[in-house]
């Protein structure tokens, strides 16, 4: 119900500053809201790519540690308990269970969280535990707390270690993930870190390449973001947080449906910053059909726009967040507001054609066309630092249909959760996305 009143509010307020734009200059209103946006997209494009091409021009790693972190970060060795919640995955648990195992470090134990699967997943479970000593297995009650937040917790009452560290089911690494992340931690000030999220390369097609560009994108993203100092987010899979700062936040929410976007809201407006390092990887499976996305789009975007919604107040507030950090959430949460926007703004524009009033169609085209250009060349350039270099007629026409993609989803599912969140009775229920292996087994 807050979410519900805090969002028809904002609603209210746009309206009334959208009626006293109308009142001083002539012309569409949604349209001159959609060109503030686009502005706004742009200005922050252009701020995030001189941060990452001033520091790839100085040739320096992206996140090197100066003399004296480099020094306290050799003598940090914390004690690490990485978690997994997992239901029904016996096709993938256990490989990221083996794989676990062989990471290069020498203080960590595995919980395994078993959310009353009915599948061989326990079974598969038992005989691990026979193999691996530092291998824990949480098996919750029927009729526990639902979802992957409450599933966490339950983790992390028992966990003594310095670091907790997230992976999904799916999840694949290499030996030094570790030693290359927890370096980034050490900094009092520091709260958590985020790892690269790749798909698997064994798998092939048109779905799986656009959401590899799309993790591409929000690889850039985030990268940029740190640079600046702005509100770097954690991603769920190959998140890793100090246990003192889980604990000043109370938590996982276990009402959230978006646990690491949520996690990332609390941890910074309780003054924790949050690390994002590009050189330790996370390589997990992309979801293989268009209704599998969907319902995990579905889930992504109700979830940002109510961690939004949750935390506004503390989110603008000058004592919790830097200027830098309050536009760059601001910045991030209009582009969530642009999908839904457009398609506001075409409808309102197809109604006028057909009824004979007056329609503003160039002046659309050439905002939408802006609004497009602007996410493929951040698309673009997210390929050229974080994938295969590629010729700039196959890059051009790859982005292309990356970002056609991208809004072709995105635009209706945005819409849908806005409509949720205004109209819904409740508010949606956590769904884990639905792994196959098929990544595993080639």
């Amino acid at each position: 119900m807050r979410n519900r009143i805090v969002l028809f509010a904002l609603i209210v307020v746009v309206w009334m500053a959208l009626k006293a734009v109308d009142h001083l200059v002539t012309g569409p209103e949604v349209l001159i809201l959609l060109s503030l946006a686009l502005s706004m997209m742009a200005a922050h494009s252009v701020w995030l790519y001189s941060a990452q091409d001033k520091r790839r021009r100085q040739g320096l790693l992206l996140h090197c540690l100066d003399a004296e972190q480099a020094t306290n970060a050799a003598d940090w060795h914390p004690a690490v308990d990485i978690f997994i919640s997992a239901k029904n995955e016996s096709r993938v648990i256990e490989t990221t269970v083996r794989n676990l195992f062989k990471m290069d470090y020498d203080d960590y134990l595995v919980w395994v969280i078993d959310d009353c699967s009915t599948d061989s997943m326990p079974a598969i479970l038992d005989r691990l535990k026979d193999e691996f000593p530092n291998l824990r297995v949480i098996n919750r009650k029927p009729g526990s707390c639902p979802g992957k937040s409450a599933a966490l917790n339950e983790a992390l009452a028992l966990a003594k270690g310095d670091v907790v560290t997230v992976f999904d089911a799916d999840a694949y690494v290499a030996p030094d993930f570790l030693k290359t992340a927890l370096p980034h931690l050490q900094p009092e000030t520091v709260g958590a870190v985020q790892a690269q999220k790749r798909m698997f390369e064994h798998q092939t097609g048109f779905f799986v390449h656009c959401q590899d560009s799309e993790y591409a994108m929000d690889t850039y993203f985030q990268v940029s973001r740190d640079l600046i100092g702005g509100a770097v987010e954690l991603r769920g899979n190959g998140q890793l947080v100090k246990r003192q700062a889980l604990i000043d936040v109370g938590g996982w929410n276990n009402k959230a449906i978006t646990d690491d976007l949520d996690l990332s809201m609390r941890l910074l407006v309780n003054n924790w910053d949050i690390r994002f390092t590009p050189e330790a990887v996370v390589w997990e499976e992309a979801v293989g059909n268009l209704k599998g996305l969907i319902r995990q789009r579905r889930r992504w975007a109700e979830g940002s726009m109510r961690r939004y919604l949750d935390y506004i107040f503390p989110l603008n507030s000058p004592t919790r967040l830097s200027l830098v950090e309050r536009l760059d959430t601001l910045v991030f949460t209009v582009y969530f507001l642009v999908p839904a926007l457009m398609l506001l703004e075409v409808t309102s524009e197809v109604v006028h054609l057909l009824t004979g009033v007056p329609t503003y169609g160039k002046f659309l085209a050439i905002v939408a066309m802006g609004i497009f250009l602007t996410t493929q060349v951040n698309e673009m350039i997210a390929r050229k630092f974080y994938r295969d270099q590629v010729s700039f007629p196959r890059a051009f026409c790859e982005s292309f249909l990356v970002t056609a993609y991208i809004y072709a989803h995105w635009v209706p599912v945005i819409t849908f959760s806005i409509s949720k969140i205004l109209f819904g009775r409740q508010v949606s229920k956590w769904h884990r996305t639905e792994h196959t292996g098929v990544a595993f087994r080639a």
